[in-house]
């Protein structure tokens, strides 16, 4: 009458004449890594059925049985070389996601097993004798609840996955790194799961590693977008010309990138040659930014040497002044980032504060000469202007002077006091 739960013999059994089976072994059905745990059969009843449209009852052909094998991942329902005519196996696989409920009934001639599916068809695979299948109803339900609870835990990954693509389709990695938290909290407990289940790797694992996948995809996407916007905020302070800020934040862009590539070892990320350039980019711009202050400073001297005019000496050399006490701040400050000597820096903000006091001195003794000229004319209104701005020129002089060991500030100040009035010029008007 069957009801065997040999599990190795069924699956070795010659798929033949005298077979469970017609032309094949059980083991043909099984797929991947998928392992019986109980096989059960009988030789004559079959498999009941029943759905919404009625019963029906399939059974075996002669030598063939029908037999129910419960494995690692459904239990399989097959008919041997089924009566109806055709003679093919028949075959229905029920996942235990997709198992309601199961139950095990032993009678006084026979016994039977019960599986209801969540569809509510109903199958009864009927059994000989009185043996007790409490354990193989045992093992259903246990499988039903570990494949149920992976079930789930997979699903709301997908949940948190999905909102993270669409985190990173918005622009925000913040909000997708939490989300990512969580699906990583998710599969390591689908995982726990599925090691408590079974050892080894099984379906369970097969599933949990495709979402791994898709999350390591995730990571890589969050960390690249992470990196161009800080790569984006670095390049607008470079541009500001804030470079200790610029340069804080580029490195922390390489940082970002140095972790989406090394997630992207050993998984096939379509956009790994693009990463990398944009890799080699942003190293492009660390290197122009630590030697930046250093070449502004050096190309401001000389412009302010190639000026043409004592205006515009004026303000170059006030600008390349700014520009290489900046430098030799930033080196004083991170000489390890920035390129330059602190010596070498310290001279030329000395000899570009030199050149600019020259500079002011050029202007105000040139404005001091046109107003003489125009006071010995009686040309008081140039005069008065010319003497303003000699006066303004000699100050700007005598204060950068002041600020610097290598100027003569009381110089500027003899000459702020031999500098005549601007009432003056209007009283030799008036004499004359």
């Amino acid at each position: 009458m069957g009801g065997s739960t040999n599990a190795e013999h069924a699956v070795s059994r010659d798929g033949g004449g005298h077979g469970y089976l017609a032309g094949v072994t059980l083991e043909d059905f099984f797929e991947g890594t998928e392992e019986p745990a109980h096989v059960l059969t009988n030789e004559k009843r079959g498999i009941k059925h029943e759905d919404g449209d009625g019963e029906r009852v399939v059974k075996p052909g002669s030598e063939c049985n029908a037999v129910a094998a419960v494995t690692d991942e459904r239990v399989l329902l097959l008919v041997g070389g089924n009566e109806d005519g055709n003679g093919q196996n028949r075959s229905v696989s029920l996942p235990y996601t997709e198992i309601r409920s199961v139950e095990a009934k032993s009678g006084v001639l026979k016994s039977r097993l019960t599986l209801t599916a969540r569809t509510s068809d109903r199958y009864t695979f009927w059994l000989g004798g009185r043996e007790d299948y409490s354990h193989v109803e045992e093992y259903v339900e246990q499988a039903i609840s570990y494949w149920v609870t992976v079930d789930r835990r997979l699903e709301k990954a997908r949940e948190h996955l999905s909102r993270v693509e669409d985190r990173l389709e918005d622009g925000d990695p913040s909000t997708a790194r939490t989300a990512i938290t969580r699906t990583e909290e998710l599969l390591e407990e689908a995982e726990q799961v599925a090691a408590d289940f079974r050892d080894g790797d099984h379906a369970m694992h097969r599933r949990i590693a495709q979402l791994e996948t898709r999350l390591s995809l995730a990571r890589i996407r969050t960390h690249w977008t992470r990196a161009r916007q800080l790569a984006g905020t670095a390049e607008s302070a470079r541009t500001a010309g804030d470079y200790v800020e610029a340069y804080e934040t580029y490195r922390r862009s390489l940082d970002e990138f140095e972790r989406a590539m090394e997630r992207s070892e050993g998984v096939e990320y379509h956009a790994s040659d693009d990463m990398a350039a944009e890799v080699a980019g942003v190293e492009k711009a660390i290197d122009e930014v630590t030697g930046a202050p250093l070449r502004e400073a050096t190309e401001a001297c000389e412009a302010a040497t190639d000026a043409t005019d004592r205006e515009t000496a004026v303000d170059r050399w006030e600008r390349a002044l700014d520009v290489c006490h900046e430098a030799l701040t930033l080196v004083l400050r991170r000489e390890d980032v920035f390129d330059g000597d602190p010596d070498s820096l310290r001279f030329q903000v000395e000899w570009t504060a030199q050149k600019l006091v020259e500079a002011h001195r050029t202007v105000a003794e040139a404005a001091r000469d046109r107003g003489d000229d125009a006071r010995e004319t009686g040309d008081t209104t140039t005069a008065r202007e010319a003497y303003y701005r000699a006066r303004d020129h000699y100050e700007a002089a005598r204060q950068v002077a002041a600020e610097f060991r290598s100027c003569d500030p009381a110089r500027f100040e003899r000459a702020l006091a031999d500098l005549p009035e601007a009432g003056d010029a209007e009283a030799v008007d008036a004499a004359v």
